[in-house]
């Protein structure tokens, strides 16, 4: 259905969490406001994020926490090799704790704050995940008077003397048009890691990486601001997940409750490429956004279980806490049942052998056992001599039958495209703003980061998502 009306103070595009937190803040600011959402559905991957970045949150006061945020912006800054603007990432710091402070105060329950792998303790976990805080921020802004349009599409932005006048939107559903009204917009559509050509414009090594997201992150924000005069500033960085398994016959979502996709992306036992070489620390998935680009150097890429492991983790417990999977459960007890279906069902990314042998030979990995001979003569010592894995992590691969589970690399989101100021307002080549248009969320989260997603700063996506909302709603109000 189209909007109720032709004119409005504001108009979102899109009901992501970004769009969703600046929906509240503009109902809390009395603003006549519209939400466009191209699917039929909200949340966006909101529904997915696991929790939200903060620092100096009611939670962290609780239990004891205290960041230096100037050593924080320093270390983030140096991670991004100064890619990252610093008022910016400054700015979204110094409101981190007041913008969680407010999710709790509208409902979000939040069950934990701490640290994700080898990260700042700055991840506040949603209880019920990302999709509860989406949905409670959603009920928020249809109680306050927020109108939401679901299946239209924001097609091409119009401006009057300089300054954004409204946009031109699609019914997706009949494929009709219309002209709306606004004085000011907001684009927060999630960034462009559904759309494979503009991931291929961020990254040569687009043939092994799949995108684990909710299908409409197509780049639409940035399409529009472009075409409309806005800068076309980096493309930020895409978060990879870490490794993940690469099934070429099935969409990605379908693994994403895997413990065998657990255990061989987060339990740091073997990886090797496709000579059979080890090339990496499997500690690295720690960092989930540099295990990925790990994995992408090599052509192919296995992880190498051997029955003990499996046995293990099925029934003694984990190696290693997983940190960056939706999957992290005391143990795996469901593994051996994986394994099994998968074998019968014959999947193309696992392999068994009886013997490391005859697993070299099915996959043609001509140096797999020498590998295999090598690495568990560190295991032996203690000591990862080849490449510094932790000790403690240090796991023999040395009774059959033995397994090797192909990995590709997933993408959860890609940042950036469109340059912002410190009040989110969309910048041109000259760096001045484009009066009424605003960006938020993942179209504008290239200005946090380098190349690399910042999983040191875990929940940032989600934190700056809230945050941007309302701080461009903060600028217009300001400005009215």
């Amino acid at each position: 259905m189209f909007p109720n009306k032709d004119n409005y103070d504001l108009i979102i595009v899109g009901a992501g969490l970004s769009g969703l937190a600046a929906a509240v803040s503009a109902s809390e600011n009395h603003l006549d406001t519209l939400v466009l959402e191209k699917g039929r559905s909200i949340g966006g991957d909101g529904n997915y994020v696991e929790g939200a970045m903060g620092v100096d949150s009611y939670l962290q006061k609780e239990t004891g926490i205290d960041i230096d945020k100037t050593q924080l912006l320093q270390d983030e800054l140096n991670y991004s090799h100064y890619e990252a603007s610093a008022p910016h990432l400054r700015k979204l710091i110094d409101n981190s704790g007041q913008t969680i402070d407010w999710l709790h105060a509208l409902g979000i329950e939040f069950t934990k704050v701490g640290v994700q792998g080898k990260s700042w303790p700055t991840i506040h976990t949603f209880k019920g995940g990302g999709h509860a805080a989406v949905q409670k921020l959603y009920q928020l802004a249809g109680d306050a008077g927020v109108e939401f349009a679901m299946s239209i599409s924001a097609q091409t932005l119009h401006q009057e003397n300089g300054h954004i006048s409204g946009v031109t939107v699609k019914n997706e559903a009949t494929g009709q048009f219309r002209d709306l009204k606004a004085s000011n917009i907001i684009l927060a559509t999630g960034g462009y890691v559904d759309n494979p050509d503009l991931v291929k414009l961020r990254t040569p090594f687009s043939n092994r990486l799949f995108a684990v997201s909710d299908g409409k992150s197509t780049g639409d924000g940035m399409q529009l601001a472009w075409a409309a005069g806005a800068q076309h500033y980096q493309m930020g960085a895409i978060q990879y997940g870490g490794g993940a398994i690469y099934d070429k016959q099935n969409p990605p979502f379908t693994h994403m409750a895997s413990q065998l996709a657990a255990a061989t992306t987060q339990e740091a036992i073997l990886w090797v490429n496709e000579r059979g070489q080890r090339f990496v620390n499997e500690d690295v998935n720690d960092n989930m956004c540099h295990a990925g680009g790990a994995i992408l150097t090599q052509s192919r890429t296995f992880s190498i279980l051997d029955q003990d492991a499996v046995d293990h983790l099925t029934n003694v417990g984990l190696y290693k806490e997983v940190g960056n999977s939706p999957v992290s459960p005391d143990k795996f007890d469901n593994l051996k049942v994986e394994i099994d279906q998968d074998l019968n069902d014959h999947r193309n990314y696992i392999t068994k052998a009886n013997t490391l042998t005859e697993l070299a030979e099915q996959l043609s990995m001509s140096d797999l056992t020498a590998t295999v001979a090598r690495y568990n003569a560190l295991v032996k010592a203690g000591t990862d001599d080849d490449f510094g894995k932790d000790s403690a992590y240090l796991t023999p691969v040395a009774n059959g039958p033995f397994y090797a589970i192909e990995l590709g690399v997933g993408m959860a989101c890609a940042l950036g495209g469109i340059r912002v100021n410190n009040d989110n307002e969309v910048l041109n080549d000259y760096g001045y703003p484009l009066s009424g248009l605003y960006a938020t969320g993942n179209d504008a989260a290239g200005m946090l980061v380098g190349d690399t997603y910042a999983v040191t700063l875990p929940g940032s996506t989600a934190g700056y998502a809230a945050f941007s909302g309302r701080n461009a709603v903060s600028h217009i109000t300001q400005n009215q």
